[in-house]
């Protein structure tokens, strides 16, 4: 009898515990904030990726990544396609295995995440420009997107996205894996055509997932391992302009190699600080004339110019302040493109330029 009564009294010692346990955690997760969001998967140009299982994972949530195909070709950072949006707590965790089809290889990947800078972003937003031109109420816009980019070597890039404003989270890196027959077995005819060397090499061939012209270029050549990681080296710049005639410069927005994207605008703009950003792939501006009238233009580096122009100026300092000069035309059409900092002067000439006329004076 005594024997019982312990056993009982252990068995009812551990339920106790167990529900303490639980109503903490069930506490900590109400205590844990939610946002509206959803969550993408992105490849580069040429290097299609599908994500055979997993996803983002959070303490009561989870963002599954097994969507379908990620082609690439938005670019290398860019939304994807996803299951929607709902509202859930942030992920503090990357758990999946994915297919890089162009290697022929699954990597998988388990580790934590930088859950408390998401978390401080995606409460903080930032300024709207919609606002900033009277087209919109709110001060702020906010992130609503989590994008999962996965390029050759088993490199993972997430960044978070909203209008106009994308910002890395962090680099992670996965590992070859493999799945075992007996697991390829038990998926249904869908799922088992990830493992198929016909299929894979059809998804390679295919004109929709991979543009003739990309497959030409990277025809023969080999994988440019490191070079997303390359991407993500940062310098001290920020662009600035000379208008002629008295007109002004009133604003920028632009997008880096390594996925990020920005705008400099009224309070920004005026400050114009150097920061450390990674080397820009493209620009747009506007600007007006001293009689008001509006034109905009946009300008998309060559890569390798723009990245031998980079080396070049900080060859000797690569903690220099360098601008991104842009001078506007005397007739307002067209620009030309420098670097100047450094004690050097880069003229950008492979820089592809278009310049527009609003129909409008503002």
């Amino acid at each position: 009898m005594k024997i019982i009564k312990i056993h009982l009294y252990a068995l009812a010692l551990l339920l106790t515990i167990t529900t303490a346990c639980q109503n903490k955690k069930d506490k900590e997760d109400m205590n844990e904030p939610k946002f509206e969001y959803e969550a993408t998967a992105n490849a580069p140009l040429g290097y299609p990726i599908e994500v055979y299982k997993g996803g983002l994972e959070s303490k009561s949530s989870f963002s599954g990544l097994s969507i379908g195909i990620a082609t690439g070709k938005a670019g290398w950072g860019e939304t994807g396609r996803s299951m929607g949006s709902s509202k859930a707590t942030v992920p503090n965790r990357l758990n999946l295995i994915w297919m890089s089809y162009t290697e022929a290889t699954l990597y998988s990947i388990d580790c934590a995440i930088d859950h408390e800078k998401m978390v401080k972003l995606f409460k903080e937003g930032y300024p709207s420009y919609a606002s900033f031109l009277g087209f919109g109420r709110r001060e702020k816009d906010y992130y609503d997107t989590i994008i999962t980019g996965f390029a050759p070597g088993g490199v993972v890039v997430i960044w978070l996205y909203g209008v106009g404003k994308q910002v890395e989270i962090g680099r992670y890196q996965g590992v070859k894996t493999k799945v075992s027959q007996a697991e390829i077995n038990t998926l249904d005819n869908h799922d088992r055509l990830l493992f198929d060397e016909s299929w894979r090499e059809g998804i390679m061939s295919n004109t929709s997932i991979i543009p003739l012209v990309t497959q030409e270029a990277n025809k023969n050549k080999l994988i440019p391992y490191g070079l997303w990681d390359t991407y993500r080296e940062k310098y001290y710049w920020r662009p600035t302009a000379i208008v002629q005639n008295e007109g002004k410069m009133e604003r920028f927005a632009f997008d880096m190699y390594n996925g990020e994207k920005d705008k400099l605008f009224d309070e920004s703009f005026i400050k114009n600080e150097f920061v450390k950003r990674a080397t820009p792939n493209g620009f747009s501006m506007s600007w007006k004339d001293k009689a008001g009238q509006r034109y905009a233009g946009i300008a998309d580096f060559d890569e390798n110019e723009i990245f031998a122009a980079f080396q070049e100026i900080y060859k000797d300092n690569k903690e220099g302040k360098v601008e991104i000069e842009f001078r506007v035309s005397s007739f307002n059409d067209d620009l030309t493109v420098r670097l100047k900092g450094n004690d050097k002067e880069i003229a950008l000439v492979k820089c592809k330029i278009d310049v527009f006329k609003s129909s409008k004076k503002y």
